[in-house]
């Protein structure tokens, strides 16, 4: 009997154990499966990460010639929570310090820099590449050296380019940087320009062309170019002779000129007079009738004027000629006369 309760207390004590709050029980097992298997999973993980190279000094005696290594391929290893976080932002870029480093030197990559950088303090890094590079300097030099325009074409037909009056802002440049470049260098070319564009004195802005020649570094990448130029001066007769008109006459009266066809030689640019002759540009010869009184019916030795682009001069075959102010009475008179 004794045996039977107690039989029937133990198992009283194992359903409740078991049964009494199933759900909350349950759950608690979840939750404690679940964190034993993250906390499993989150110890123990490795990543690669990349970190910028960026040289930040040197001395100022020296010009670093050597391959500095882009970026670093590094290697940690953490809990998985904690490279997430890590490979989620951006690692800052390491900066190269070259003082106190001579020419033919190593330069080691500081793993305690480079965890600062990664913002894991707690991280193993397992192995950084290149884990270092070689120093290569040379001496920094500096010169001032001769600015050489260039020009491709020929002056537009008419024009003259004096090479003399050309002028170059500034005329020379400061270059630097390591020796065996500079030295390389005995003057500084400039973009090609184009003569045969030109027909008037011009002011360029024109680029340098850079030497392609490493670690050179040139202060100015533009210079002003001055171009002058010059039109040939030269002499046309306008054939056939031009026509000349009477300005203004008055109302009351006919008006016309003896002869009213003159020769005319202009001389000037010859682009200007080119221009002229194909009427690009206007000439015109006219006798102006308010210069003269309406009451006298002739005038002698009138010398007409001569419309014409500035800078040309004019000369006329005849040089003057007549000017008739008439009534209609006048005309009338003058017809009958001709008719007989």
């Amino acid at each position: 009997m004794v045996r039977t309760r107690t039989m029937a207390r133990r198992r009283t004590m194992w359903r409740r154990i078991f049964l009494d709050n199933a759900g909350l029980k349950i759950a608690s097992i979840v939750i404690a499966v679940t964190l034993f298997l993250l906390v499993r999973e989150d110890k123990g993980k490795e990543a690669d990460i990349e970190v910028p190279v960026v040289l930040s000094d040197i001395s100022e005696r020296d010009v670093f010639v050597g391959e500095l290594p882009r970026v670093l391929r590094v290697r940690v290893r953490d809990r998985w929570s904690r490279l997430a976080r890590t490979l989620e932002r951006k690692a800052n870029p390491y900066l190269v310090d070259l003082r106190g480093f001579s020419n033919e030197t190593i330069y080691v990559f500081d793993r305690e820099k480079i965890r600062q950088l990664l913002g894991v303090s707690s991280a193993s890094i397992q192995s950084v590449f290149p884990s270092e590079f070689v120093v290569r300097t040379e001496p920094k030099v500096e010169r001032m050296v001769r600015v050489r325009p260039v020009f491709v074409g020929e002056p537009m037909e008419g024009y003259d380019i004096p090479m003399d009056s050309l002028r170059v802002n500034p005329p020379e440049v400061r270059i630097w940087g390591a020796r065996s470049s500079v030295k390389e260098v005995g003057e500084l070319a400039t973009h090609s320009i184009d003569l045969s564009k030109l027909d008037r004195d011009t002011r360029l802005e024109v680029p340098l062309q850079k030497p392609n020649l490493p670690f050179l570094f040139v202060d100015e990448e533009r210079v002003a170019v001055e171009v002058r130029v010059v039109a040939r001066r030269g002499r046309i007769t306008i054939v056939p002779p031009t026509e000349v008109a009477v300005r203004n006459c008055p109302e009351d009266k006919a008006c016309y000129v003896e002869p009213d066809k003159v020769t005319v030689t202009l001389t000037g640019p010859k682009p200007v007079l080119a221009k002229v002759k194909d009427r690009e540009l206007p000439l015109e010869l006219y006798v102006d009738a308010l210069d003269y009184d309406p009451r006298q019916s002739k005038h002698e030795q009138v010398r007409p004027n001569c419309d014409r682009p500035s800078g040309v001069d004019c000369a006329m075959t005849p040089r003057t000629l007549s000017l008739f102010i008439l009534s209609p009475e006048d005309m009338a008179k003058k017809a009958a006369v001709k008719g007989k």
